[in-house]
């Protein structure tokens, strides 16, 4: 089969040198790798659906096009489904390099739709099914409808393409345009079609324009030999004679096909003001205006508002009325987006209902002579002012780094409320107040102490800046110890820039500017001056050359078998190659912790190599929180009594720094050797072990693994406070996501009980019952 497909693919490519076409070669080089691919499916087809996605499931493979594929599995417990998988993806990978095109693989189970990030969730929007058990594949569609909040996703998909265009060009009269991702390439068709179907409407239909492009992105490809979508000078000649044009008139061709492509996007912009839609639980957008679906609360109906101001959506001036508790995390995410979307709440009244705290300060006049402002405008002006930071700046940069946004934003809106008592001091009283609402929204810990310290503190650095001496080390050993953390000290540093920016015109002086970046540089190199640790992608390189040259490793054939499709799927050769070599170590007593940068996740992988005992998942993600690393997800395997965990991790939004690499993995190689307790670590770092950890609700699917979806305040502590409370019922995870979702902290963990039973829905929740 994979002979004959690699004979056929030749013939289509010179079927295209001899007549170019656009859509319908695609279609016929789609159907060429469909016939592939159920040629290796055989008897095994009912253990799985096989799912094509992205361009492939669109029917719009070019000639070095990636084949993406999805495989969902019937039985993710079942050892026959496992080995029909690992025996499919090894088929797969064999078949599709004879022909010379590369495969993308994804293993979804049905139950990971709701906590899908919107890249993942847009390429299943095209999918299609290709063979297997097609009930599977429609079960997976449903999921998908039923959990697409229309607003949010509408929200990624456009800002996705503004940072195309920045990357690109943001006009299709471009003289070397980007096929695919610049203004008018065929992404444009693409994320229209996405929007559309999210507010219930029929995609576009492929135009002659979107035609031509694809033809002249197919003869791009062949001409470059590869996956390329720049029509650069160099290319341009190539490709029209190719496609038999005059090379003078290909760019201007190109560019009125981009205006037609790029116009299908616009206009569907544009219909978001006559659609109906939803913008969050309970709120709709009805012809470019916010409506309340009934009973909505005030935490989701800023949500929603939030998600209208950024759709450039009208709040009308009428007092919506909301009801039940505050759902504060909603509420926290929502005022986190910004000056225009607090704007609109309070427009619609709901400002009194979230912070009457903010609003009573409305007309407060702040009674001191440089401030321009009564309380209430002096605050929003704040928030401008961090709006108004952009990326590649210092402060903005220091804004975007920041983990938890909502609690910056929050203490920006209470940080002067305390004020309403001359006779009190206002940043004492103001935390006190910040502490109140924070446990009136039902916050997590973490964000109601980082809000309250930072309105306690927001005049400390001030103060530091006029009056001390940043120039003697015992200054900078005191503003360490009150910032303690480099999130805490990013917060505060944006904080009162946009404090001091917001008193009047010219309050923010260039010597101001200047001691603070010093003040900033030397607190954060004391925080970290101790810890300048080895690259580790050093070691990994030279392992990957010692592993290289070994002709044979002792037990890798054994290794491999024992290790879950959905590992195989997820892992190159290389990596599982180190892992195995990582396994050999611990099993004789040397633990491994291994981190790699992942930029274009902006996280790091964390591998960890160790013999397996109760409570190793918790004690790890414990030293994980203990130096603020947030979890993004975690991948856990246990083989021949060695543990191989594999965390996806990031520090303030990026790929962990060299030298908190370091740090952690000197303290997560203490635990695991039996130095140390991941308490300990805790409590060192300023972080309680113990603290109690909210949950919103739960829900459990009872299988082999079950999982257990949990909804909670957000939080870079949760992953860890989540797996304790597994870790006590005896339960195991043998794989988690943990991620974010309309404000709320969402995980969902895959869990097996003692000796790998499987646990029932009843002993779950009697457990959930107790905390």
């Amino acid at each position: 089969m994979a002979s004959d497909g690699a004979i056929q693919r030749q013939n289509l490519l010179n079927a295209f040198r001899e007549a170019p076409s656009g859509l319908e070669w695609c279609r016929q080089h789609t159907r060429l790798c469909d016939e592939i691919v159920r040629g290796l499916v055989g008897e095994d087809g009912d253990r799985y659906a096989i799912i094509a996605t992205g361009g492939y499931g669109r029917e719009e493979l070019a000639p070095y096009s990636d084949i993406d594929i999805t495989i969902v599995p019937a039985d993710d417990a079942n050892p026959h489904v496992d080995e029909a998988i690992r025996k499919l993806y090894r088929a797969l990978h064999s078949a599709f390099t004879e022909v010379g095109l590369e495969v993308g693989y994804a293993y979804r189970l049905v139950s990971d739709a709701p906590g899908l990030d919107s890249v993942s969730r847009t390429g299943l929007m095209d999918m299609r099914h290709i063979a297997g058990r097609s009930g599977l594949t429609q079960s997976l569609r449903r999921a998908l409808e039923e959990s697409l909040t229309s607003g949010e996703f509408i929200v990624e998909k456009i800002r996705e393409r503004r940072q195309a265009f920045a990357k690109n060009h943001d006009s299709p009269l471009v003289t070397e345009p980007n096929i695919k991702e610049g203004a008018g390439g065929v992404r444009c068709l693409h994320t229209a079609n996405w929007i559309r179907q999210s507010i219930g409407e029929r995609s576009a239909v492929p135009t002659e324009a979107f035609e031509r492009m694809l033809k002249v992105r197919n003869a791009l490809h062949l001409v470059s030999g590869k996956r390329n979508e720049l029509l650069s000078r160099s290319r341009q000649n190539a490709v029209a004679e190719l496609l038999s044009e005059d090379p003078l008139s290909l760019i201007g061709n190109v560019a009125r096909d981009g205006l037609v492509l790029h116009g299908e996007y616009t206009r569907t912009l544009e219909r978001l003001q006559e659609a109906r839609f939803g913008l969050a639980s309970g709120v709709l957008a009805l012809r470019g205006e916010v409506r309340l679906d009934g009973d909505v609360n005030a935490g989701q109906a800023s949500v929603g508002i939030a998600t209208a101001t950024q759709l450039g959506l009208k709040v009308p001036d009428v007092r919506m009325v909301a009801v039940g508790a505050i759902e504060g995390p909603a509420a926290a995410y929502a005022l986190s987006t910004g000056e225009a979307t607090i704007r609109n709440i309070d427009r619609a009244g709901l400002l009194d209902a979230l912070l009457p705290e903010l609003t009573a300060c409305r007309t407060l006049d702040p009674e001191e002579g440089n401030h321009r402002w009564t309380v209430f405008e002096h605050t929003m002006r704040l928030v401008r002012s961090i709006d108004s930071l952009v990326a590649g700046t210092f402060l903005g940069d220091l804004r975007d780094s920041i983990a938890e946004p909502e609690a910056l934003y929050l203490a920006a809106l209470l940080h002067d409320v305390g004020k309403r008592d001359p006779e009190r001091d206002h940043s004492l009283f103001g935390s006190e107040i910040a502490t109140d609402v924070g446990h009136r929204w039902g916050l997590g810990d973490n964000v109601i102490q980082d809000v309250a310290w930072l309105i306690r503190e927001h005049l400390t650095m001030s103060r530091f800046i006029r009056i001390r001496d940043l120039m003697h080390p015992q200054t900078i050993d005191e503003f360490a110890s009150v910032v303690g953390d480099g999130n805490r000290l990013a917060m505060l540093t944006v904080l009162t820039w946009a404090d001091i920016n917001a008193v009047s015109e010219g309050a923010w002086t260039p010597a101001q500017e200047t001691f603070q970046r010093l003040l900033y540089d030397q607190t954060a190199a004391r925080l970290h001056e101790d810890w300048q640790g080895p690259d580790p992608n050093l070691y990994r390189r030279r392992l990957l050359r010692q592993l290289s040259q070994k002709e044979a490793e002792s037990g890798f054939e054994a290794f491999v078998e024992t290790l879950p499709a959905s590992y195989l799927l997820a892992n190159a050769a290389d990596t599982i190659r180190l892992h195995h070599h990582y396994a050999l170590q611990a099993s004789f007593g040397q633990p491994t912790v291994d981190f790699y940068a992942r930029p274009e996740l902006g996280a790091s992988d964390v591998t960890v190599a160790a013999i397996d005992r109760p409570g190793l998942l918790s004690d790890l993600l414990g030293v994980f929180y203990a130096f603020d690393l947030s979890v993004q997800a975690i991948r856990a395997i246990t083989t021949s009594d060695v543990a191989l965990d594999v965390f996806t991790l990031s520090y303030t939004g990026r790929p962990i720094p060299s030298a908190t690499a370091a740090e952690t993995q000197r303290a997560a190689l203490a635990v695991l050797r039996g130095e140390r307790s991941s308490a300990e670590v805790m409590r060192e770092r300023g972080k309680d072990p113990d603290r109690h950890q909210s949950i919103f609700r739960f829900a459990y699917t009872p299988g082999q693994p079950g999982v257990l979806e949990i909804r909670a305040p957000r939080g870079r502590g949760m992953a860890y406070r989540l797996s304790r409370l597994i870790a006590e019922q005896g339960w195991n995870v043998s794989a988690a996501r943990v991620g974010q979702w309309g404000g709320n902290g969402a995980a969902a963990f895959y869990v097996v009980g003692t000796d790998g039973q499987p646990i029932e829905r009843a002993d779950v929740e009697r457990a959930m019952a107790t905390i």
